[in-house]
């Protein structure tokens, strides 16, 4: 019984660091200043790299694009995930661009 109660209250702790972990940030700044309390730049790194995959997910190609580019400038220069994420997003976000402009060129009648 107190064995139960102790691998309980383990189990429901670790899900708890896990559920804080892994809330998405609001914002690329947001993220980064959460960042900076991790303790290793690997952890520092794996949760930004995660952030940006989130921003990609939700079409914040801007944040991705900001989060991706501090991850390579101030914590791991050599990251492929980051350096994928931020290839990733740029070309949605110029895709996306080339969209208005053609749904623009609509109507104006070009």
């Amino acid at each position: 019984m107190k064995n139960g109660l102790l691998l309980a209250a383990v189990a429901i702790a670790g899900l708890v660091v896990l559920a804080g972990c892994s809330k998405q940030a609001t914002s690329s700044s947001e993220a980064i200043q959460h960042a900076k309390t991790l303790k290793t730049p690997e952890q520092q790194a794996d949760y930004l790299v995660s952030q940006a995959q989130a921003f990609v997910n939700s079409e914040d190609h801007q944040e991705a694009i900001k989060t991706a580019q501090y991850v390579l400038s101030s914590v791991d220069a050599h990251s492929h995930a980051a350096t994928d994420l931020l290839e990733e997003a740029k070309a949605k976000l110029a895709a996306d661009a080339q969209a208005v402009i053609g749904d623009t060129k609509k109507l104006v009648g070009l």
